[in-house]
């Protein structure tokens, strides 16, 4: 859909629109993440309207859990962008939980098989950032994510 909008010096300018995404994130305890898909952390998911849905553990820190609905929305976009869907996310991530019960740091978007290593690995560097930029110490904040 293509409209036409006046600026403020008047003058026109079309503006290109597709369909309208809303975009809800909440933090919420790790439980209601595990009763949806059966892991743990942070989950995400499309409603079949198009708008996304996005969970964060609580965690100890507020900027902990900033940083990761910061991962959780970028991946997921990218997921969206190459036609990785949510049900190979899911069965990927629950699969990966039964076989890694212990964890010892290994995430499932790291793992070479991985339908959604490139989405993940995509959105880590601007969590990173963010961890950076709010002065936490980013092994401390991969630890306790790892916990959930």
């Amino acid at each position: 859909m293509v409209f036409s909008t006046t600026t403020g010096n008047g003058t026109n300018r079309k503006v290109l629109c597709g369909d309208i995404m809303n975009i809800t994130i909440k933090t919420v305890p790790n439980e209601e993440i595990k009763k949806r898909a059966g892991f743990t952390g942070a989950d995400w998911w499309f409603e079949a309207n198009g708008d996304l849905q996005i969970r964060i553990a609580q965690m100890s820190n507020p900027a902990y859990e900033k940083a990761l609905a910061i991962h959780e929305f970028i991946e997921a976009l990218h997921c969206q962008l190459q036609g990785v869907t949510v049900s190979q996310v899911d069965e990927f991530d629950t699969k990966f939980e039964k076989e890694h019960p212990e964890n010892h740091g290994i995430e499932a978007g790291d793992a070479p098989n991985c339908p959604y290593a490139k989405p993940h690995s995509i959105a880590t560097a601007p969590e990173r950032v963010y961890i950076a930029e709010a002065g936490v110490c980013w092994s401390e904040y991969d630890i306790e994510v790892g916990s959930k």
